[in-house]
């Protein structure tokens, strides 16, 4: 008669899976593009430095640290292009704390599986680029441009025609050689407004690069929306337009799992407490006051956002930020409030900031013990304004699928907190 104890085993195809996992040469890994987590999904070192080549995927400084500065940029546009759910794929070069410069190749694509992630895998490829360079010497412009699996295109700037397309782009457009050779940007661009396409040139001729999403003609008149990455070069005289296209992927942002209950107020608190408040800080002190006894809330922060001025300012309370200034300021770009507008989110939850790849938990949370947060956002004539962030030194203490924490007192809180900002002016 069988064990009924007995574990179940798992099905044959997922330990060959994991098996496989285990045998490829180099780092797999999914990233959570809604709840910004990484999760690692074998176990290769990719060199003696593995634990630092793996932190180049998860913590937004070390990019800026460890890859070679030319190379920097081409890895932000495809990291981007990853946590946007592209297909893309790039090589980069990292400083070795033991001296030589290691090559890798990052690829990435949507996972057919988790509507909300990217998967892919980041290859040490440095024995074959040596391999490469070596036969090829000093290579040409359009051999590095194939080496690109994203649609490339080399425009010159002083007549906008295109000078080099790579296979990808060919493919993409379908236009055969000759008549791509004739073809100027605003042929490709012709559907896109004539107020876009100035700023385009605008910001190409101020600061070198421009990001965002265009309307590619094809040959047959149809027109794609991508992301696209133009930047000026120059080469051999020559100054070129090199131009990186991706396709546009529209995915579905999946809740969180539920993993605790949120708190509610405290039943010896008095709404008269936010009311005698004469500064954020001590309104923030108060709402921390008003938690019961056990809550895992350990710090509360408060983000005035100002998307047109590209930050967010903070002001914290509790012991995690207690030596903190008021109002300190942040990139909007990469933060909470970011990911809210990005996604439309009616909050966003972290659940463990350790597995996080956003620029703002590897600069504000992770440093002062964060481990989890909710934040919930609040919108005046729907701009968002202000988001209130409850944080817990423990991973897993919110709900995102419950009420917001203390959800009771959110209305007096913004009736005082307005008094407050008043009075500060």
């Amino acid at each position: 008669m069988p064990d009924s104890t007995a574990k179940p085993n798992n099905p044959p195809e997922e330990k060959i899976l994991a098996n496989y996992l285990e045998e490829l040469p180099g780092i797999v890994w999914r990233i959570n593009v809604v709840n910004n987590e990484i999760t690692f999904l074998n176990k290769y070192a990719a060199s003696p430095e593995g634990e630092r080549i793996r932190a180049v995927l998860q913590n937004p400084q070390i990019p800026q640290e460890v890859i070679v500065p030319k190379d920097r940029e081409q890895f932000r546009y495809c990291h981007q292009l990853i946590r946007s759910r592209r297909r893309t794929a790039c090589s980069f070069r990292v400083r070795s704390e033991t001296g030589p410069v290691k090559w890798f190749k990052l690829m990435g694509m949507p996972d057919p599986v988790h509507p909300q992630c990217s998967i892919g895998i980041l290859l040490d490829i440095s024995d074959h680029a040596e391999t490469i360079l070596k036969a090829m010497g000093s290579p040409r412009l359009s051999a590095k441009i194939d080496m690109m699996a994203d649609p490339v295109l080399l425009v010159r700037f002083v007549d906008r025609t295109v000078h080099l397309a790579n296979q990808a782009a060919r493919q993409f457009l379908g236009y055969d050689d000759q008549t791509l050779a004739q073809m100027t940007l605003q042929d490709l661009l012709r559907h896109n407004p004539d107020t876009d396409l100035y700023q385009i040139y605008e910001s190409l001729i101020f600061s070198d690069h421009w990001n965002g999403d265009l309307l590619i003609t094809d040959a047959h008149g149809k027109s794609h929306l991508c992301t696209a990455r133009i930047q000026a070069i120059s080469r051999q005289e020559d100054n070129l337009l090199w131009m990186t296209l991706s396709h546009h992927n529209n995915c579905t942002a999946c809740k969180g799992l539920p993993v605790r209950g949120n708190e509610a107020v405290s039943a010896k608190f008095s709404n008269a407490s936010l009311r005698r408040c004469a500064s954020v800080r001590t309104l923030l002190k108060a709402m921390l006051r008003a938690l019961p006894k056990g809550a895992p809330t350990s710090a509360l922060l408060l983000s005035r956002i100002f998307i047109n001025e590209n930050f967010v300012a903070v002001t914290g309370v509790g012991a995690p930020f207690e030596k903190d200034p008021e109002d300190f300021a942040h990139p909007y770009e990469g933060s909470i409030a970011e990911s809210i507008v990005r996604f439309k989110q009616p909050n966003h939850v972290v659940a463990e900031t350790s597995k996080s790849i956003k620029a703002i938990d590897w600069a504000l949370f992770i440093p002062r013990g964060i481990r989890s947060y909710y934040a919930q956002p609040f919108y005046e004539d729907d701009i968002l304004t202000y988001v209130l962030i409850f944080c817990s030194t423990e991973p897993d203490s919110y709900d995102p699928d419950a009420e917001a924490p203390l959800l009771p007192l959110h209305g007096e809180f913004l009736v005082n907190l307005d008094r407050c900002l008043k009075k500060k002016r």
